[in-house]
């Protein structure tokens, strides 16, 4: 009976040999597997990109040029609209000038008909 729990005992230490030898080889496979994963997945998005590139670039021009032309379409909005504001102010202070000298008259003659009174 002591014969077959030293066997047993033997057995058991042989499982747990086994057990660390393969715990620690399965934990460096998953860690080699784990970096050659990342290594494809980031030279297949590299290949991407330049197999894109012109693509990518040709689409970022595109997309500036409208930009452009927006600024621009907005650009000459903004400076018609001035040059109109700016006829209309000229307009304005030329009323202004034009009711100041009709109100001086105004004043002239009232001014002298009270002094003459």
């Amino acid at each position: 009976m002591a014969e077959l729990l030293q066997d047993a005992d033997a057995l058991v230490r042989r499982f747990e040999q086994a057990d660390e030898a393969l715990a620690g080889k399965i934990e460096k496979a998953t860690t080699d597997a784990a970096g050659k994963a990342f290594l494809a997945a980031k030279l297949n998005f590299e290949s991407v990109i330049d197999k894109n590139a012109e693509k990518l670039t040709e689409a970022g021009r595109h997309a500036a040029a409208q930009i452009g032309n927006q600024l621009n379409s907005g650009a000459a909005q903004l400076v018609a609209a001035n040059a109109a504001f700016e006829s209309k102010a000229r307009r304005f202070v030329l009323l202004l000038a034009g009711f100041a000298f009709v109100a001086g008259v105004v004043g002239g003659f009232v001014g002298a008909e009270l002094a003459g009174m």
